[in-house]
């Protein structure tokens, strides 16, 4: 059995004070890993709902009538704090178990 407990989010090109700000005006952010006490890394994709929904209705214009991410994850607000809590909560609820 995997360990439940995220020990920390790990971004690619890091986190900054300007990710604090650009991050939730974006409504996304992608290329994000939750590593647990394992030592294991999970993917994580995070939106806010207007976000998704533009992102949608781009790709259905495109031809695309769906949108899909490995690891997607909504959000009230594409916020540091958001993005641990859920995925912390993820983690104690198994949600990284189920994952291939």
């Amino acid at each position: 059995m995997k360990s439940r407990e995220l020990v920390r989010l790990v971004f690619e090109g890091g986190w900054n004070a300007g990710d604090e700000v650009d991050t939730p005006m974006r409504g996304y952010r992608s290329h994000v890993w939750a590593e647990l006490a394992d030592g294991s890394r999970h993917r994580m994709t995070f939106y806010d709902v207007t976000r998704l929904a533009q992102t949608l209705e781009d790709d259905s214009q495109a031809g695309r009538p769906f949108f899909a991410e490995p690891g997607l994850v909504i959000l009230t607000e594409v916020t540091l704090p958001n993005m641990e809590a859920a995925a912390r909560t993820l983690a104690a609820e198994g949600f990284f178990e189920e994952q291939h």
